[in-house]
Order: C-alpha cells, then sequence, then structure tokens
C-alpha cells in the first residue's frame, strides 16, 4: 500500500523537483504524520541522498495554514540547532511545496535498535551499561537546549554504521507541529497526548505533561527490554504502586545497575533522576568492576545494514568460510564441535505473530530481531567462476571431515547436512560417507561437480537453512538466505512467505507485506501467506484489512488456528467481541495448548464482562505459561472486578 502511493507520488511530481531541487528516490515509511522518503538533491555535486519528511496538514483555510507555517518555522529552527550534535541527524532544509511542509535531514546509514532487541535474547549487562551511556550523552544534550524528545523507542535509535554509535532521530516535536497542523486551534495542552508509544511512554506523557524525566523514563524502558528480552508491554505494573515489575527475568543484572534503573522508570515523574544529565552522572558512578571493559560504543557485526534502506546482508564466500573451518581449532574437541552440528533442530516456539493481551485489550506483541551474532551464512555461486572458486574448499572440507571421521571414530552421516549447506555436490556426500579416502581424480571430480550444482538445488539447500533458523526466531539469519534462495528461484513461494513472516516479526511490515505479495503472486491460494500479510496489516492498525485476509485464510483452510487467534484480535479491534470470542474459542480447541489463544480469549470475555470464564481462560493459560504476559495481571483484576 505504501508503495502505492509512492507511485502515486512519483508520478504527479516526476517533471518537478521537490522545493524545485530533491527528487524522491523510495518511500521508507507512511504513518498518521505524513510520509517519509529518500530523496536526491539535485542541486548539489554528486546529487547526494537524504532524508525528507512529508508533513501533511489536515486544513486549507488561509488562517490555519498560516498557524501551521509558524510552528514548522519555529520547531525546524529547533531541529537545526539540535543538528549540531554528532550523534543528532543535520536538518539540511526546510521548505513548503502545494501547502505541504518538508524537512530534509542527513540520511543515517545503520539500522534500527529494534533490529538488536529480540524476544527471550537478553543482553549482557556490559552491552545494556554501553547503550545507556550512548543515548544518554546525547539526551543530555538534548534537555541542555530545553528539548523534550518525546518518543525515544527502539524505532528511533539508529546504530550509525560508521562507528556503531547511536543517532537519536524522529523527535516528537515534529509531531506535535504535525498534530497541530491538524487542529491548529486545540492548544499544545491537548496535541501532545499523542504523541509518544505505548510502553516507553510514562502516566504523565499519556496525560499531555512531558517532562524531562519522561525521556529518562523512555531510556530506561528500553535498556529493561535488553536485559530481559521482554517488551516493555508485556511487563505487568504492581497493581499498588504502580512501578514496573521486571527484575525477577533479568538476575544476572547487579543491584546498582538495577538500582539506576528502577529510579529511570518510577511511577511517579518526581521520583526520576530530573534529566539526562542526573541518569548519566548515576550510571558513570557504578561500581568500577561494572564500567570496566566495557563495549562502548557497543560493537555491530550487522555494519552492513542501512537504517532507512533494507538491503541484502553480504557474507563470506564458502572457500572462505572453508578456510576458517579448516584452520587447527585449539579449543573444543572434534568431538566436542561434531555434537554442537548434530544436534537436532530446536522446536519452533509459540508464533510470534500472535497478540498477548494488555491492559483489557489484545495488543501486537512486539518483536525484535537476534542480537548480533559471529555467525556467518556462506553464499552460493550463481554463475560457474565464482562456483569455480569454491571449488577447492569444497574438497578440503570432505577431507577435513574424513580426518575428524577417522580420529574419533564418528559417523559420517553426521557432516552431510552441514555439508550440503556448503555447496556439496553428490559426488562429494557420496565420497564422505565412502570407507575409502578420496583419491586425488576424486577431489577433482567433486570440485568440478561443485561448480555446476543446480541452481535449483542450491535454492532448496538455502531454502531449508532458512527454515531453519526461522523456526529458531532467528529471523536476522533467516532473511539473507531466504532471499538467496529466492534470487536462485525466483517461484519459490515458500521463500517469499518465509522472508514475509520474518520480516513480520523484526518489525518491518511494509516489507513484509510485499513478500507477502509475491507468495501469493506464486500462490493465489496460500493461507500462511494470508494469515502472515493480515498480521502485518495489523502491526500498520488497519484491523479492517486484516480481518478480510484471516476470513481468506479460513475460507483455504478452516482448521488454522493462528489465522483464527488473528482474526478473534482484530474483531476485538473493531468492537466485535462476540464475533471474536467465537474465533477464539475455536483456536483454543484446535490448538489447546497454546497459552496465547486463551489469553486472548480472556480478553474477549472480559470485553463481554463474563468475568469469572474470563479467569477460567486466564488460569489455562497460565497453566500452559506461568510467565504469560499479562494475563496474571488480568485474571486478578477479574477477580477484584467480582470480589474473589
Amino acid at each position: 500500500m505504501a508503495m502505492n502511493f509512492l507511485r502515486l507520488f512519483q508520478s504527479t511530481n516526476q517533471s518537478k523537483p521537490l522545493g524545485g531541487r530533491y527528487e524522491v528516490i523510495s518511500q521508507l515509511g507512511a504513518g498518521g504524520f505524513g510520509h517519509t522518503f529518500v530523496a536526491r538533491d539535485m542541486h548539489l555535486p554528486g546529487q547526494p541522498q537524504c532524508v525528507l519528511k512529508q508533513l501533511k496538514p489536515q486544513v486549507s483555510d488561509a488562517e490555519s495554514l498560516q498557524t501551521a507555517r509558524r510552528l514548522f518555522d519555529t520547531e525546524a529552527r529547533v531541529l537545526y540547532q539540535l543538528g549540531n550534535h554528532d550523534q543528532i541527524p543535520r536538518l539540511l532544509a526546510h521548505f513548503e511545496d502545494n501547502q505541504e511542509f518538508y524537512l530534509a535531514q542527513e540520511l543515517i546509514e545503520g539500522h534500527m535498535l529494534s533490529e538488536e532487541l529480540s524476544p527471550n535474547q537478553p543482553w549482557s549487562e556490559p552491552q545494556a551499561i554501553a547503550l545507556l551511556q550512548d543515548i544518554l550523552q546525547v539526551l543530555a544534550f538534548v534537555h541542555a537546549q530545553n528539548v523534550i524528545h518525546r518518543d525515544i523507542k527502539p524505532a528511533n535509535l539508529i546504530r550509525r554504521r560508521l562507528d556503531s554509535r547511536i543517532i537519536l532521530i524522529d523527535f516528537g516535536a515534529v509531531k506535535q507541529v504535525s498534530t497541530q497542523m491538524s487542529n491548529p486551534k486545540g492548544g499544545r495542552t491537548n496535541m501532545t497526548i499523542s504523541i509518544g508509544t505505548a510502553g516507553y511512554m510514562p502516566k504523565e506523557q499519556l496525560g499531555g505533561t512531558p517532562r524531562f524525566s519522561s525521556d529518562i523514563y523512555a531510556v530506561g524502558m528500553i535498556a529493561i527490554q535488553a536485559l530481559t528480552g521482554i517488551h516493555p508491554k508485556q511487563l505487568i505494573e504492581d497493581p499498588r504502586t504502580g512501578e514496573i515489575q521486571w527484575r525477577n527475568y533479568a538476575q544476572q543484572v547487579s543491584c546498582e545497575l538495577a538500582s539506576v534503573l528502577e529510579q529511570m522508570v518510577r511511577y511517579d515523574y518526581r521520583s526520576r533522576y530530573l534529566n539526562a544529565t542526573q541518569a548519566l552522572e548515576a550510571l558513570q558512578n557504578l561500581p568500577a568492576k561494572l564500567l570496566e571493559s566495557l563495549p562502548f560504543p557497543q560493537p555491530s557485526p550487522q555494519a552492513s545494514a542501512t537504517a532507512a534502506i533494507t538491503q541484502p546482508q553480504t557474507s563470506p564466500t564458502a572457500a572462505e568460510e572453508t578456510a576458517k573451518m579448516t584452520q587447527p581449532q585449539t579449543s573444543p574437541t572434534a568431538a566436542e564441535e561434531t555434537a554442537k552440528m548434530t544436534q537436532p533442530p530446536l522446536p519452533p516456539t509459540a508464533n510470534q505473530e500472535t497478540v498477548p493481551i494488555s491492559d483489557f485489550s489484545p495488543q501486537k506483541r512486539a518483536v525484535g530481531s537476534l542480537t548480533p551474532t559471529s555467525s556467518a551464512v556462506p553464499t552460493f555461486a550463481v554463475g560457474n567462476s565464482q562456483a569455480s572458486r569454491q571449488a577447492g574448499g569444497v574438497a578440503q572440507i570432505v577431507f577435513a571431515a574424513q580426518q575428524l571421521i577417522q580420529k574419533y571414530s564418528l559417523k559420517p552421516q553426521y557432516f552431510i547436512v552441514f555439508f550440503i549447506t556448503l555447496g556439496g555436490s553428490f559426488l562429494g556426500i557420496k565420497a564422505l560417507v565412502s570407507p575409502q579416502p578420496l583419491t586425488q581424480t576424486q577431489t577433482e571430480a567433486s570440485g568440478a561437480t561443485a561448480s555446476s550444482v543446480n541452481q535449483e538445488q542450491q535454492a532448496a539447500a538455502l531454502l531449508k537453512q532458512a527454515e531453519l533458523h526461522r523456526e529458531r526466531d532467528n529471523y536476522r539469519e533467516a532473511i539473507p538466505l531466504y532471499q538467496q534462495a529466492i534470487a536462485l528461484k525466483a517461484g519459490l513461494a515458500k521463500a517469499h512467505w518465509g522472508l514475509c513472516y520474518s520480516l513480520n516479526s523484526m518489525g518491518k511490515p511494509q516489507e513484509a507485506i510485499a513478500a507477502c505479495d509475491q507468495a501469493l503472486n506464486i500462490n493465489p491460494k496460500y493461507p500462511e501467506a494470508l494469515w502472515s500479510k493480515g498480521s502485518a496489516l495489523d502491526q500498520l492498525e488497519k484491523p479492517r484489512e486484516s480481518l478480510q485476509l484471516y476470513n481468506q485464510a479460513l475460507n483455504i483452510n478452516p482448521k488454522y488456528p493462528e489465522a483464527l487467534n488473528n482474526k478473534g484480535i482484530a474483531l476485538l479491534n473493531l468492537n466485535r467481541p462476540e464475533e471474536a470470542f467465537a474465533a477464539l474459542e475455536k483456536a483454543t480447541t484446535l490448538k489447546p495448548n497454546w497459552a496465547d489463544a486463551w489469553a486472548n480469549q480472556g480478553a474477549a470475555l472480559w470485553s463481554l464482562k463474563r468475568y469469572d470464564q474470563a479467569i477460567t481462560s486466564m488460569e489455562k493459560a497460565l497453566t500452559i505459561d506461568p510467565d504469560h504476559p499479562n494475563a496474571n495481571d488480568l485474571r486478578q483484576q477479574a477477580r477484584q472486578k467480582i470480589g474473589r
């Protein structure tokens, strides 16, 4: 849908650059405040790229437009002043074109912090402290300029590719201008209510009175998310004090750091650090043992990614990987390494596109990606030249594997799957399991065969590896494998769907929709693709459109519990609790050991004021998953409601 808008936008503006100088290249995102594009500055040498933010006023009368123009100019001056800091994108220009307002800002190459925060993948304490230091240093500068950011969240923090420093983007001040444009006579206080993001926004900000300590709360919640692997919306508040209960999920955190974080996220803004400078001082006063050898700035193995533009990740060639593998190893024994390689795949977890309850109604579960790993994914040859370069490496793998087999009396079959993933040929595998060592002729034949491996077989091997990573929630590793499989064989509907699912789980709904559309172009009756596209639309808060897709998926497969669960959530968001309960009841019948479905059924029963039954559903969810987010909290509230 965003791409359709972009095509329309480009077709209506292709003859005239915006502001007389900016040519739109691609769209980055869309929201209630406007659209964001990558643009080319036609007036500068080399035509460098920048980020172009379009802010659309919802007014047309002259008086309102003049008010909007004045507010826009004021806030642009603030952003220009803030851009003097190295960790804030520079404001390059601001202008008006056809009664729409635009900001041109520096394009930061890197990736969003949200891509580093993965469910159930806690960070180490030094990583979290390094992150806090990096954010608070730039935020101290912002607060010194008498500016409150108002929307600090992982998606508004970019890990810069150049030096791995955190860059602060998308200030709420601009959002406030956009909101006031839609109702310029409404006044500032009411307009601030909609600025912020659930989970990172404290109560006073929700009430329309943000303070410097509101930003401190957001930073603290990000650090808690990193240390626990749990999204802030899934953490429960103490019903007596309103304080966030998170310590049980972060046993590895020292008392000293926990004390700092608890003060950052106090319910009462007056009990928090007053500003970023105070919070930074408290952090720097931690015991020396915690501050020694901090990874500051935090290293980022995904330096090839960009925040604004998703690019295929590059990785070492198979020959390069082989060179590493065939070097002598001094740490684990060969038997230990083999045991690691031959462990069965982890079973898939409960589907990450489901929606747990929160605050009496189901909310979309926020998902990110795995914390950066050092594992590299081998690339596969498309042309003979690269395959020829890899041939020697394949033969070396066979030789090294045979050495381990003979030395440690291992079963050669353990190496087959690993060998296939590196592009091994049938002849090479046959030689591996053969009791006789490879002759020179066989080695040469293996290399020659490897150079002509059928692209379809390569694509199948890549797809298999991608599926294993996806089932283990390793979405960052799965995505480039899916992309490589698609590059080899574009007609793999399952690869397009897997890519869609992974992008969805990384919080990239627009890209997920594009991938699912490709799968549906290949197979229009693909229920998983319909379901995943619906989930992406849910992330974009479009329940009506997602409901249509869930119904289509269920017409194809009526016994599809994931589609029934998401259908129930969409119906709840549309205030249709009776229908929601019916869908969720079917989901729990089909998948009785799914805690999320029981919790969502409890939310539907709560909406129907059937509190006793809601308690029963929540207890069922907690029996399956005692740590289920928010189920216990809602059960307690239901009990209070009926006086139990």
